[in-house]
């Protein structure tokens, strides 16, 4: 259980309700931490730790992204190679043998 005061009018009031009006959260006992939710979408606020933890994961993800990328875009390349070496060789034999039949 929280106790807190709220300066209102000059005079200290008791909280009530676990609400930290100026800064729009509510805050919760969780074992021995008070743990800090954002009122407008309940989010809940990553502690220090927590925060580390999770940019580690966001980057961690975003080099895996970058990777797949740049491996996508390797193969898109040979891909065009590829397509532009049979052109070449489709025009070659357009060349020697006329065009194909359209069966």
């Amino acid at each position: 259980q929280l106790l807190g005061y709220r300066l209102k009018d000059g005079v200290y009031e008791e909280i009530e309700d676990s609400r930290s009006e100026p800064l729009n959260l509510e805050l919760k006992v969780e074992g021995k931490l008070i743990r800090f939710y954002r009122e407008d979408t309940g989010e809940k606020l990553l502690y220090p730790r927590e925060l580390a933890d999770r940019w580690q994961q966001v980057k961690k993800e975003r080099e895996l992204a970058e990777k797949e990328y740049e491996q996508a875009k390797q193969e898109r390349k040979l891909a065009e190679k590829k397509a532009k070496e049979l052109e070449e060789k489709l025009a070659r034999y357009r060349d020697r043998f006329g065009d194909l039949p359209e069966n």
